[in-house]
């Protein structure tokens, strides 16, 4: 866990969240600030922070005028297409999960212009005044200004996303994991059956999304793509002994599997209600 503050008395007293981090962990997120853009005010209603499992890079906190659906805050680019159709405006603050650093300042700014355009990215610093990271939440006070936009807001978070360790397994634990039976299952599946059949081991949105890339290219390219990959992809028990690792990031998993640096593919896995599904392939 780290406390970062700037050696200044207004920010004093956000040393005092760090002493309710462990008791309002499962808390809503709560926000108090504005953004203002080429003369326009957006009141910050809302907090949603999202650290994408598998890596400890990056932590998104997400400061906005209306809600934005987790679904969508944990998506790269489905913000930037809320934005653009005026469903909300505010900001996307990213920092560093480990060490962050007060210096760190970079995000993008979601708000409404004339000419249609609603997205400026920016990476550049300083502009926190404290910020909390641990336990699972995140804490700040910012203030920043640049070009044509002020952020100041004051906010407080849950984390979700990855638990911030990862373990991974090798061997005969990986290739009897139960993320490998759900990948030798699905790809079988996808093979002798199609889509139809394999759609029970993916997630909801990744089967709309292949559904969505056949009526695109077409029923019978995608059917060559299921005769090419069953004369270059072993099936059953023969591509369950190339299963290399999994990753597994509490309700999070990567898969690797392959015979070699040119051949090797990777899925990822979202734990459900039903079990582990297939959101990556």
């Amino acid at each position: 866990m780290g406390v970062y503050r700037q050696a200044i008395p207004a920010c004093a007293c956000i040393a005092l969240a760090l002493l309710a981090v462990n008791a309002a962990a499962i808390d809503p997120g709560t926000v108090k600030g504005r953004l203002t853009y080429e003369g326009k005010a957006y009141v910050l209603r809302h907090v949603y922070a999202w650290q994408p499992p598998l890596q400890a890079g990056e932590l998104w906190i997400y400061l906005t005028d209306n809600p934005l659906p987790p679904l969508a805050a944990q998506h790269d680019s489905r913000p930037e297409e809320l934005a653009r159709e005026k469903r909300f405006g505010g900001a996307k603050l990213i920092i560093r999960p480990l060490k962050p650093r007060l210096e760190d300042m970079k995000g993008v700014i979601y708000a409404h212009r004339e000419d249609g355009y609603s997205v400026d990215k920016f990476n550049f610093g300083p502009g926190w005044q404290s910020l909390i990271v641990g336990e699972r939440r995140v804490a700040g006070k910012i203030r920043s200004q640049w070009m044509n936009w002020t952020l100041e807001a004051e906010f407080s978070a849950p984390v979700s996303g990855s638990t911030g360790a990862v373990r991974t397994i090798i061997g005969a634990e990986a290739r009897n994991s139960p993320q490998a039976r759900v990948f030798v299952a699905f790809e079988q599946a996808l093979g002798e059956k199609g889509l139809d059949a394999a759609g029970v081991y993916l997630t909801p949105e990744k089967l709309a999304e292949m559904r969505a890339t056949i009526k695109r290219v077409g029923a019978a390219t995608f059917q060559e793509f299921q005769e090419r990959r069953r004369a270059s992809t072993p099936q059953g028990e023969a591509r369950r002994k190339q299963v290399e690792r999994v990753d597994i990031d509490g309700d999070y998993a990567r898969l690797r599997a392959g015979t070699g640096l040119d051949n090797l593919h990777t899925a990822l896995f979202v734990k459900t209600m039903d079990g582990w599904k297939i959101a990556e392939w």
